[in-house]
């Protein structure tokens, strides 16, 4: 049977290189089917005819090989190829695909399968399906704690709809930022009306007050300009002319600086003109005095290039005097210092306050809302206008070293109040209870119009606010507010407050102090509390009786570190870095990471994990069966599944908004096919000659 065996040969190439079309054409046409894995026809010879067997070798000669003629070919296999294919993103949480080796594993009717295809989808049980077959997405599902069980059992992946998160009560305050240690609080500052003094001639006569005796005609004396204003006396036939100057330059020099000055140079001048008697003398209240000492009348006129100055001199101005007559000047007044007496002070009208020794001058007023204790100064002879000042600032408890001063300027007694709204001063309310005239209580009695308020006290204050919750998920406000105290070096004190229905029962307030590098030293509570406690209701409200008390740490940071609260110079920047608690939370999204853990986001801002998907991984992938819908079960080559957590157990990664494509090799499919035509062709050929040849053989006969 020469030619039967090629004809045998040549069928058996034609039908299994249109075998290998077949699993080419099936490529092909999957060549967009997500997760499918192309196959692969091998092929191996078929019988061979031993036409004469192989012979050893031998002393004389050596060995012949055997002599086989081939019957042929057959499909040594088909295999799927498990490389990766390409990663399409699509944005769609539920779409996994895997990168790396591995199968998920599904469960449709009851069986176990396994694919490489992950377009995922919920149902309406809340079951993770493969849409295409309804087969159920295997993993693991957590405990409402979030916990995912040990082994490697899987079950159906199933997310329930509206999905809860419990509340969770706070436990802490996270505080970090800094407090701003170059901001000074500000402290009350207060100015009574002007305050004069009655003048002993040794004040600076640009300034003085002048006034008539009851306060009358009153007028401060401005305008005086050094080497240029001058004051002419003209008497008993003589004129002598003065210039004011800044410093006097003795007697005789013909300028003043004081209104002793100008006695000193009028007498120097006139003296002997006047009988060998003074002109000019001081007199009581601050007046001056000029007094005629001859026998007979003379005529007195003084004037000055300063009108103030001039009208300050009175009936002076053009006056004759009978013999050992007189007339007398304004009174005049100078600022008020420390220094003078408490009976020679007077309005800014010259009227005398008429304070006598023996009075009693009580302070009384309030600070920070709350009346000090009356304070009497009682006056003696030698009381002076710097001991009222410091009595002011005991009665006040002011601390600065600014003070109870006198203001150099208007005689006003300015009381500086240390800073912070802690120690605002009002009220202020300073009287002489003896007397109980009227000239001195209404300059520092607390009557509108006596005090003006220069500035206001304020504080240095950074207040944080955060939201807390108890244990029923209901939300306060807490908030905290730091004051600068200026008692106190690096110290800052801090007050809690929360808002209604909830009220603080412990720790609501204490002191911050930090070390002279800006690091915090301690953080202390008043009441020596370790933490802020809250009770969420009111005593007596009924409302929210469920609720359990509130206890939060303040966590500020450890004792000279830097990352909790600071006191440097700059910005104050004090946040609450976070709390930990929440309220009732629905499930909003899922995200799915790349250990196929299914994470649910809440509403109330927490993250839970739900469960895990799984992936499987056999010793021999190549021997699973394909059963269509992209699924793959297993045969006795594959062994058994090894199932476990991607990127642990099995070293692939679950990718999520994405599907992997077919791994379909579309050149080298072309390449393949043109193979597998030209295998088919040549064997058609094989068939057609072994004809002819029969042919041939047949028509031997004729």
């Amino acid at each position: 049977m020469p030619f039967s065996g090629s004809l045998v040969s040549g069928v058996s190439g034609l039908v299994n290189h249109q075998i290998m079309m077949d699993t080419i054409g099936n490529n092909i046409a999957n060549i967009n089917t997500i997760g499918f894995k192309a196959g692969r026809v091998t092929f191996s010879e078929a019988f061979d005819q031993v036409l004469r067997d192989a012979s050893g070798p031998t002393a004389l000669s050596g060995g012949t090989n055997p002599i086989q003629v081939g019957l042929g070919m057959t499909v040594q296999s088909i295999d799927t190829l498990m490389n990766q294919g390409n990663l399409e993103t699509t944005g769609q949480t539920t779409d996994l695909a895997l990168q790396g080796d591995g199968f998920f594993v599904v469960n449709l009717d009851g069986n176990q399968y396994y694919t490489r295809a992950g377009a995922f989808q919920f149902d309406a049980q809340g079951r993770l399906v493969d849409p295409g077959t309804g087969a159920i997405v295997q993993g693991k599902m957590a405990d409402p704690q979030g916990n995912l069980p040990i082994g490697s059992s899987v079950q159906n992946i199933v997310i329930p709809f509206g999905q809860k998160s419990p509340a969770k009560a706070s436990s802490y305050i996270q505080l970090t930022g800094n407090l701003d240690a170059s901001q000074t609080p500000l402290g009350t500052i207060l100015k009574s009306n002007s305050v004069y003094a009655t003048d002993d001639g040794n004040a600076d006569v640009e300034g003085l007050l002048a006034a008539d005796s009851g306060g009358g005609n009153n007028h401060v004396i401005t305008g005086m300009i050094p080497d240029s204003t001058t004051l002419t006396v003209s008497y008993a036939g003589t004129t002598k002319t003065y210039t004011y100057v800044a410093n006097d330059a003795g007697v005789g020099k013909g300028d003043f600086h004081t209104l002793n000055d100008l006695i000193a140079e009028v007498n120097y001048d006139f003296k002997t003109l006047n009988g060998g008697t003074v002109l000019a003398s001081n007199a009581a209240g601050g007046a001056l005095t000029f007094t005629n000492g001859t026998a007979g009348s003379e005529t007195l006129q003084i004037t000055s290039t300063n009108p103030v100055l001039q009208t300050a001199m009175g009936a002076s101005n053009i006056v004759t005097l009978a013999a050992a007559g007189s007339t007398t000047t304004q009174q005049f007044s100078h600022v008020a210092t420390a220094a003078d007496l408490l009976t020679n002070l007077r309005n800014a009208q010259g009227v005398n306050l008429n304070v006598a020794s023996g009075d009693s001058i009580d302070i009384n007023g309030k600070v920070n809302g709350a009346s000090v204790p009356m304070l009497p100064l009682a006056v003696t002879a030698t009381s002076t206008y710097g001991d009222l000042a410091k009595t002011v600032n005991n009665a006040f408890g002011i601390s600065n070293s600014t003070g109870t001063t006198i203001d150099t300027q208007t005689g006003s007694l300015t009381i500086s109040g240390d800073g912070g709204l802690s120690h605002a001063i009002t009220n202020v309310d300073i009287t002489d209870a003896t007397s109980g005239t009227a000239p001195f209580n209404s300059v520092f009695s607390a009557s509108p119009g006596n005090w003006s308020q220069i500035q206001a006290a304020s504080d240095v204050q950074q207040s944080i606010s955060t939201t807390v919750y108890d244990s029923l998920g209901n939300q306060y406000n807490v908030n905290l507010t730091f004051t600068r105290d200026v008692t106190r070096p690096n110290t800052w004190t801090w007050k809690a407050s929360v808002n209604d229905p909830a009220q603080i029962t412990g720790g609501g307030s204490g002191t911050a102090v930090f070390n002279n590098d800006g690091s915090l030293s301690t953080f202390t509570f008043a009441d020596g509390s370790t933490t802020l406690q809250i009770n969420p209701r009111k005593v007596g409200n009924a409302a929210n009786l469920s609720a359990n008390l509130i206890s939060l740490n303040l966590n500020v940071g450890a004792p000279s570190d830097f990352s909790g609260l600071t006191q440097m110079s700059g910005v104050s920047t004090t946040v609450s870095g976070q709390q930990d608690g929440y309220g009732l939370g629905t499930l909003t999204r899922l995200a799915i990471d790349q250990n196929g853990k299914i994470n649910g986001v809440f509403s109330n801002g927490t993250t839970r994990t739900l469960g895990e998907v799984m992936v499987a991984t056999f010793d021999n992938p190549g021997g699973l069966v394909k059963t269509g819908g992209n699924l793959f079960s297993t045969s006795a080559s594959t062994g058994n599944p090894i199932i476990g957590e991607a990127g642990t157990a099995i070293p692939t990664k679950v990718v999520s908004g994405a599907l992997e494509q077919s791994n379909v090799d579309l050149a080298s499919e072309f390449a393949n096919m043109i193979v597998a035509e030209r295998g088919f062709q040549a064997n058609a050929r094989t068939i057609t000659v072994s004809d002819n040849l029969l042919n041939e053989l047949v028509n031997l006969v004729h």
